[in-house]
């Protein structure tokens, strides 16, 4: 593996310098980046693979839409098949069809629309400064926060809020020194200097703030994944309290699949397997069926809230079997509220 990355690379020299020159024009306004109406606040990362964007940026617009704002959401739905401007949520339902939408604003959206009707509007589009103008005519929103948007400089942002998985910057230090594809970064660590406030993704475990990142970080803060609930199709939820002994079969289609199964050993259950797929996975039946087939009394199935949006299709599998998604929401290592403050600084 090394020795293939080795020869990638004069690929990922050719790659960085591009980005290099794109980071310049931009920075001399060469490139334009265009100012909208409403304050922008992009969630992203640096780096390829899961660092909690997602979680984030529900956690983003939970305070502002709790605060009594109106917040839109602009994403480009990745991996969806359709390329037109799509309505998402328009406040008051959510457009389930993730193949048009993409997985990530409907999981988004189903998360918060759930009493802030009229009040949460979501867009999934390619060309992001259009969708924010459409956004702002039909739906009027306070704030606009941008899902994957620190490499997205066409639109002018008031806060830059970029995620870091820290796991992955102490395990795999080659990849993090080098840009795609010879390693793991979009674009050079350097580039952090750009951000608002850097957080320090440390997922299920304790790590100090990384001298590495925090060298280039303005602000920089740390936080960890917090298991809210475990809900099936039924909305049932399982007592957290109760749940050692219990044998469960986990599948996820995630960048980090291994930090999901350790999310849930970390509550008691039992997991008798595993089954891994791709990130943004779009699963067929024969997936279903190989998943039916692993089930004994008194077994469960566990996967994550993103894949759940896409095995709901599915309405055998989740009605006759014991399936259920995880709910993780996060939780900040702040004392000093730089974040929210952060936030509603933005607003003002």
């Amino acid at each position: 593996m090394i020795f293939i990355r080795i020869i990638l690379l004069p690929l990922t020299l050719l790659y960085s310098f591009i980005i290099f020159l794109r980071n310049v024009f931009y920075d001399l306004s060469l490139f334009k980046s265009y100012k909208i109406s409403v304050p922008v606040i992009s969630v992203g990362n640096i780096s390829t693979g899961g660092t909690g964007k997602t979680p984030m940026t529900v956690f983003i617009a939970g305070h502002y839409l709790s605060n009594g704002l109106k917040v839109g959401i602009v994403s480009r739905g990745y991996k969806r098949k359709s390329k037109d401007l799509l309505i998402v949520c328009d406040g008051v339902s959510v457009n389930q069809d993730i193949t048009l939408s993409g997985d990530e604003p409907v999981m988004i959206s189903n998360s918060l629309l759930s009493g802030h009707k009229n009040n949460f509007f979501a867009v999934a589009g390619s060309d992001r400064v259009k969708a924010s103008e459409f956004l702002i005519s039909k739906f009027h929103p306070d704030v606009i926060i941008l899902d994957d948007g620190f490499q997205h400089r066409r639109i002018e942002r008031d806060i830059d809020v970029v995620l870091v998985d820290a796991q992955d910057f102490k395990s795999n230090v080659y990849r993090n020194l080098f840009t795609i594809p010879s390693g793991n970064l979009r674009e050079s660590i350097t580039n952090l200097k750009r951000a608002g406030i850097v957080i320090q993704n440390n997922k299920s475990d304790d790590y100090d703030i990384i001298p590495f990142i925090s060298g280039y970080a303005s602000e920089i803060i740390s936080m960890r994944y917090n298991s809210e609930y475990i809900m099936d199709s039924k909305n049932s939820i399982l007592d957290k309290e109760n749940l050692k002994g219990i044998n469960a079969f986990v599948f996820s289609g995630l960048a980090d699949n291994f930090s999901f199964v350790k999310q849930i050993q970390s509550l008691g259950l039992t997991s008798t397997g595993h089954r891994f797929f791709p990130d943004h996975h779009d699963y067929t039946d024969k997936d279903i069926e190989s998943l039916e087939k692993v089930y004994r009394k008194g077994l469960i199935y566990i996967t994550t809230e993103k894949d759940f949006v896409k095995i709901k299709k599915f309405k055998k599998f989740v009605s006759q079997y014991p399936v259920y998604f995880l709910k993780i929401g996060i939780q900040l290592n702040d004392s000093k509220n730089i974040l929210i403050k952060m936030l509603d600084e933005a607003v003002k």
